[in-house]
């Protein structure tokens, strides 16, 4: 990271999404789910995980005629 900026340095390993599910369950919840954050840490890296499973399989661009 430089001067705040996310420079990826290759594929992120699902320890690290983890991680930051985490720091925003815990920094951006309510004060409820601070108290347990694991619950939707868990429910932000499913929703991740789904998302970038949709995205790895995109078909190759077909022009239509």
């Amino acid at each position: 990271m430089v001067d705040g900026k996310f420079e990826p340095q290759g594929e992120i390993s699902d320890v690290e999404i983890r991680l930051e599910c985490i720091r925003l369950a815990t920094e951006f919840g309510t004060e409820y789910e601070k108290k347990d954050p694991l619950p939707i840490a868990e429910k932000y890296f499913n929703w991740v995980k789904q998302i970038s499973k949709k995205t790895t399989r995109k078909e190759p661009f077909k022009k239509k005629v």
